[in-house]
């Protein structure tokens, strides 16, 4: 066997991206070989470009990466911790939700308690509706009316007839204060029941520039024409027109009424639709009861497992100065 008297240090092939990023060979290991200087020294030099070359590649993939926060997630990835609202989550989904969806507002106070489902008849895009409700005084009346626009039904609903331009109408209940009667209250009775910030309109903020526009009866009806301007989800103001029918069932103490309304840019062309469903609300029957005007007497109290029963009536407590 020729004689050993050359020992070689050669570096090996990284291995790591680690190795590749710290442009730092690992430790040597030595190897014994029997080649010339020359050509050993050519090998090395070689391998050590060939190590360099690899890790200048690997360099830009490795900045690539997402680096890796405390906890173990990249930096920049989204756990389900990185959210707080269904808005986040999924606004193809949530983005749309307006006035009529539980998910995006809280559920308006009407004051209406019903007995059975609201019923509905002829056609469904503009039905002739029914409710039997509850009202203070030992009353249960039916309520009802020719609606322009489809029903809406679900727990966010009490009585509402809505279209997907923002049109509609629903009913309300308020109680009058004791010993009064309708045809003795002022009209501001009547917008401070409707225009509270629990109501229907007030989902985002109290509604402002309410004016009474126009005052008509019609035998024991009371009509009222309104503008004001309601908060959108975004906080800006949308003008809008309201018509207002409002009637007190014999032997109540309540007030029923349909609110009707529209955009003040959609006024002209609903107005008629408007007026002409207002004009065929009425009460069409009561009858003596001994349920009480509670959230928990609403026959979707059970059911549905909604309409958490309030300490006292908020509609009620909205009447004061008169």
């Amino acid at each position: 066997h020729p004689r050993r008297t050359l020992t070689q240090t050669v570096y090996m092939i990284p291995v790591t991206l680690a190795a590749c990023l710290s442009l730092a060979p690992p430790s040597p290991a030595r190897v014994v070989s029997s080649a010339s200087p020359a050509r050993i020294l050519s090998s090395a030099s070689r391998r050590a470009l060939l190590h360099k070359g690899a890790a200048a590649a690997a360099l830009p993939l490795l900045l690539s990466l997402p680096a890796v926060a405390q906890g173990g997630v990249p930096e920049g990835m989204r756990t389900s911790e990185s959210y707080t609202n269904l808005q986040q989550i999924s606004p193809e989904t949530t983005g749309t939700l307006g006035a009529g969806t539980m998910s995006s507002r809280s559920r308006p106070v009407t004051g209406v308690v019903l007995l059975e489902e609201v019923q509905e008849s002829g056609k469904k895009t503009a039905p002739t509706v029914s409710a039997e409700l509850v009202l203070d005084g030992g009353v249960a009346a039916t309520a009802t009316f020719d609606a322009q626009y489809p029903l809406n039904r679900g727990m966010f609903y009490d009585v509402e007839v809505r279209n997907l331009a923002g049109e509609g109408a629903f009913l309300q209940v308020a109680s009058l204060p004791e010993g009064k009667s309708l045809g003795e209250m002022s009209a501001s009775f009547l917008t401070k029941s409707v225009f509270s910030t629990e109501g229907r309109f007030g989902a985002y903020g109290a509604p402002t520039d309410i004016k009474v526009l126009s005052k008509s009866e019609a035998g024991a009806m009371r009509l009222l024409e309104i503008s004001f301007a309601a908060l959108s989800p975004g906080g800006n103001e949308v003008p809008r027109r309201a018509l207002v029918a409002a009637v007190q069932p014999e032997g109540s103490t309540d007030v029923v009424m349909l609110v009707g309304g529209s955009t003040t840019s959609e006024w002209k062309r609903a107005e008629p639709l408007l007026r002409s469903q207002a004009s065929s609300f009425k009460i069409a029957r009561v009858r003596p009861t001994s349920i009480k005007r509670k959230a928990k007497n609403d026959y979707r109290f059970e059911n549905q497992g909604g309409l958490n029963e309030r300490g006292s009536d908020s509609v009620s407590n909205l009447v004061d100065g008169f």
